[in-house]
């Protein structure tokens, strides 16, 4: 009877263990928040700026009043913007707003594309990871595209594209969006 006991014992733990080695680390998420106000900043911008059926309440010139003022704007961020992961635990990205925004790897934190917004946080130069000649760099693994509302996958911890020891990115259109992601 003890050897029966025994046996099932070493069987539930192999179970166990199989069940923790093939599970994995939990994604890290990563949200990328806005307060975009549908109707002001179609009218400033453009068309499908800020998506309609978005309920952000920053007008268009709240929004520029508070960039002035602050050189960002508080809802416009990415959310852990400071953060450590385990070599082979994967990202997740979640749109939490109404704008198309990037999270690209960049040696060091620097301007977007967007000319006034570069002007109104200060930033000069614009960050040559964001740029291909005169368009926004296109997709990859290190500039992720993510737009309203989207919930895609990011780069594995540990891998070419978030490699251990310590990363920054930013959004290449707001870029006071900024994040430090360090692999242990």
């Amino acid at each position: 009877m003890f050897h029966r006991i025994s046996v099932r014992l070493v069987c539930a733990g192999l179970l166990l263990a199989s069940v923790a080695a093939t599970a994995g680390p939990s994604s890290q998420v990563f949200r990328v928040r806005d307060d975009c106000d549908p109707a002001t900043f179609n009218a400033a911008i453009g068309p499908n700026t800020c998506v309609n059926g978005f309920e952000g309440g920053t007008t268009f010139d709240e929004f520029l009043a508070e960039l002035q003022e602050d050189q960002e704007v508080g809802p416009w961020r990415f959310n852990p913007d400071d953060v450590r992961l385990d070599r082979g635990q994967p990202t997740r990205f979640e749109s939490r707003g109404g704008e198309f925004h990037t999270f690209t790897r960049v040696d060091e934190f620097g301007g977007g594309v967007v000319p006034l917004l570069n002007d109104l946080v200060g930033e000069t130069e614009v960050r040559p990871e964001c740029i291909q000649g005169a368009e926004l760099a296109p997709p990859s693994q290190v500039n992720l595209y993510v737009p309203a509302g989207a919930a895609l996958p990011g780069p594995t911890a540990g891998t070419s594209d978030l490699p251990r020891g310590t990363t920054k990115w930013q959004c290449c259109i707001h870029p006071w969006m900024r994040s430090t992601v360090n692999v242990r």
